[in-house]
């Protein structure tokens, strides 16, 4: 890449850039997590009404994200337990099992990504994560990546639910930037989303890539300045 300002850092979205999960699994897996917990609270809770309270937490947070206001994990999995009107300790199993769902599910993650991640650090970038996480923290997610031997390629985060920041808030951005001891403009962000990876890294005047491997955004939004099909044309980009 030929920049006025060498490139010292690279930072990665987490959902569909570096892992997915198909449609419905983690909402499947939260729901047998939680009709779990109230059987093990011996609590009749009618599998109807946790499905339909799972999906009024979904859409808390897919308002609050499209706002730009953060929600954190713990306030989703409260406002689960409220719609299904459970409270004290089976309350917090409840909670507990909620967040903790996301450690049965198989993620898939991104074809190149782990020689991807080998080569820019060769090449002695350093790399790091914005991520918005729903209501996976950013605890679980670390844990995941280290279940596939990739913890050791990053070197600063920023989870939404650690910064209480959603991209594209600069602050996102920031946090991880921090972290990697490095400027905007010595930084590239690798995203797939227009409206939050692209404008937002793109607006702290970071350099952009959107990566189309597990999503091909349409939605509204700048476009960045290079489109990747593979992980490995980013180490291309650092040159």
């Amino acid at each position: 890449m030929n920049v006025s300002v060498p490139l010292r850092a690279v930072t990665f979205d987490f959902w569909n850039t570096i892992a997915r999960v198909p449609s419905g699994t983690m909402t499947e897996a939260r729901r047998r997590a939680v009709l779990a917990a109230c059987a093990e609270g011996e609590a009749g809770v009618d599998p109807k009404l946790v499905a339909a309270a799972l999906e009024e937490v979904a859409m808390r947070w897919e308002r609050s994200w499209g706002e730009g206001v953060h929600l954190h994990p713990r306030q989703g999995g409260e406002i689960l337990v409220r719609a299904l009107g459970v409270e004290d300790a089976l309350g917090e199993i409840v909670i507990e099992a909620f967040l903790e769902a996301g450690r049965s599910v198989e993620m898939e993650f991104a074809p190149d990504i782990r020689p991807a991640l080998e080569a820019l650090r060769n090449r002695g970038m350093r790399i790091g994560i914005v991520c918005d996480v729903g209501f996976s923290g950013g605890a679980l997610l670390r844990d995941l990546l280290g279940r596939e031997g990739l913890i050791e390629h990053f070197d600063g985060w920023a989870f939404s639910d650690e910064t209480g920041h959603y991209k594209p808030a600069p602050q996102a951005f920031e946090a991880a930037l921090a972290s990697l001891r490095a400027r905007p403009q010595e930084a590239i962000h690798v995203g797939d989303l227009r409206r939050t990876d692209i404008a937002g890294a793109a607006a702290l005047g970071m350099r952009t890539a959107r990566y189309r491997g597990m999503h091909d955004d349409a939605g509204p939004g700048p476009e960045a300045e290079f489109v990747v099909d593979s992980h490995l044309e980013l180490v291309a980009l650092t040159e």
